[in-house]
């Protein structure tokens, strides 16, 4: 096998087949509003990959990071409160029951049962944009073949990284508006 050594160009055909649960009807909350301003002041008003302001990429979107606003009622919580200790799950988690549910067998895998702590209002993190948010122009959010609503994970961070001027795809030359910080 021998080692590639030239720019190339790589297609995929992405097929995506899983199991959304049933979610509440998208909508914009108050939480959502307030905690997406305050992301913006802490980040500088600034995109997250390239770091272009409203006023150089029209209006900046928040994008629900790490867990998707339609995933919400698929979370166990207890795990997420592991990765944002600053959280107020205390908060989160006032009213909240245990729920233990059994899981039937499904090919290799035996069937089994299992507790979770189910919140009553699991968006009280989900539209929190200060901890479950990333501030996004429109091209790194909803754009074909550069944002993140188009692109596998690894594909779309690279943007971020990748130097000056490269030729990231058709409708990408990496470009940042910010000098690192040193």
């Amino acid at each position: 096998m021998s080692a590639v050594t030239e720019t190339h160009e790589e297609k995929e055909t992405l097929a995506v087949d899983v199991e959304l649960p049933g979610h509440d009807p998208r909508k914009t909350t108050s939480l959502f509003e307030h905690s997406k301003k305050e992301l913006e002041a802490r980040v500088g008003g600034r995109c997250y990959i390239c770091g272009r302001t409203s006023a150089e990429a029209g209006p900046l979107q928040a994008h629900h990071h790490p867990i998707e606003r339609c995933f919400a009622n698929m979370i166990d919580w207890e795990r997420v409160a592991l990765d944002f200790p600053t959280f107020d799950w205390k908060k989160f988690f006032a009213g909240a029951k245990r729920e233990t549910y059994t899981v039937p067998a499904e090919g290799d895998v035996p069937a089994f049962t299992a507790t979770v702590l189910v919140p009553v209002d699991p968006y009280l993190f989900v539209d929190d944009m200060r901890y479950n948010g990333l501030l996004l122009c429109a091209d790194h959010h909803i754009h074909k073949d550069e944002g993140i609503h188009d692109l596998p994970f690894p594909i779309w961070i690279a943007q971020r990284y990748g130097k000056e001027g490269y030729k990231f795809s058709d409708v990408e030359i990496i470009h940042h508006e910010q000098e690192p910080s040193k």
